[in-house]
């Protein structure tokens, strides 16, 4: 009888890999695992997020038909590039009729500025001819008043003479009438005076005597020319007025920016204020995450944030928080449910929260592209405020 012994069975090599290979796979797993976990408890994320930008809608101020649009969708427009040009063949003739009636109104205004400034030098030239006359006419005033008192003297010392028989009596009338053709000599002058007096007080006035006066009075030109200037100045307003029109004919890019949507097409008649594309600026553009009201306490302002675009899978993107909504989106939807049966299913709320881009390649991305965030949270603080 053979006695049989039993010896512990070793594992094969492929045994061996198969229990290293599951080992290393569970290992794996709960690695993975718990780092999942440790991102939730650390990170807020959202796949339904939404690339924003603010939209220009580009309309014209005035009516009229387009005769110039050839911008498509995906252009990039510069400030002040023209979008469209409207009809304005009757606006440039009637520019062209203003602009005439400008240069009539300022060749009027010169005449009367020439007329005026002559009208004043004939004016002058009348005023000092009177000043003349009347300043000769004192001098002479004057002058026969010191005669008068010559011939008044000499009347006097000779009709004393004759009463002590020292003169004839044929020397003291020929005083007297010496002093009285003096009188009358110095009431003429005296006359001369008032008459030159007048002409120069009425010179002042405009009324010239003696002086050729082929134009009206200064005051009356100054009043003219006055009119002149405020038809000249109305007449610019309105030329003004039609230049800003034809203007407004030609409809300028608001801004820099990209043409998301064209509304209209060459040829057609547009209304005032008719859209005519819609635009936004491709460097402003933002992240818009509607978060869970569950998680909207752990985030802050300027909190970090990954960003992962669904049409570039392989470009990297990051962020950071720029602003928290306050009032849950469902608050603003054009059928609110008022729940008038009295029935309430408790739903999670979603709050808007706003993102900017820091880094990445945001050229390629646009306005409504879907993106995921994660939002990093493992540094939010107190909340403050």
């Amino acid at each position: 009888m053979t006695s049989s012994t039993s010896t512990p069975r070793r594992l094969t090599g492929r045994t061996a890999f198969k229990l290293a290979l599951l080992v290393a796979v569970v290992a794996l797993c709960l690695v993975w695992g718990g780092m999942a976990i440790l991102h939730r408890l650390s990170h807020v994320s959202a796949q339904d997020a939404r690339v924003m930008a603010n939209q220009v809608t580009v309309s014209s101020r005035l009516s009229g038909w387009v005769t110039d649009f050839s911008i498509i969708e995906g252009d990039r427009l510069e400030r002040g590039d023209t979008v469209a040009k409207l009809y304005s063949e009757p606006d440039e003739q009637k520019l062209a009729t203003l602009q005439a009636s400008v240069e009539a109104m300022q060749a009027r205004l010169d005449h009367q500025e020439a007329r005026l400034a002559l009208a004043n030098r004939q004016f002058q030239g009348g005023l000092n001819i009177a000043n003349q006359q009347l300043a000769a006419s004192k001098a002479a005033e004057q002058a026969a008043q010191a005669r008068l008192e010559q011939a008044r003297s000499d009347y006097s010392r000779s009709d004393e003479l004759l009463k002590q028989h020292s003169v004839s009596q044929q020397q003291r009338d020929r005083d007297y009438y010496t002093l009285e053709a003096a009188q009358a000599e110095a009431h003429q002058a005296s006359q001369e005076v008032a008459v030159n007096q007048a002409q120069a007080d009425n010179a002042h006035l405009g009324f010239l005597n003696g002086v050729q006066a082929p134009l009206p009075n200064p005051e009356v030109l100054r009043f003219q020319r006055d009119v002149a200037r405020k038809e000249l100045a109305q007449a610019k307003a309105k030329l003004n007025q039609e230049r800003l029109r034809i203007a407004d004919l030609q409809v300028p890019s608001p801004s820099a920016g990209v043409v998301n949507k064209t509304l209209i097409d060459q040829g057609e008649y547009v209304g005032a204020g008719q859209p005519i594309l819609m635009m936004h600026d491709p460097d402003k553009l933002w992240v818009e995450a509607r978060i869970k009201e569950t998680d909207i306490s752990e985030l802050r302002l300027d909190q970090p944030v990954a960003i992962a675009v669904d049409a570039f899978p392989d470009e990297s993107f990051s962020g950071h928080i720029t602003n928290i909504g306050r009032a849950a989106t469902s608050q603003f939807a054009l059928l609110p449910d008022p729940n008038p049966s009295g029935n309430f299913t408790k739903i999670t709320q979603r709050l808007p929260v706003r993102i900017a881009f820091d880094k990445g390649p945001i050229d390629l991305i646009g306005p409504g592209m879907m993106v995921n965030v994660d939002i990093d949270v493992s540094g939010a603080g107190p909340r403050h405020g």
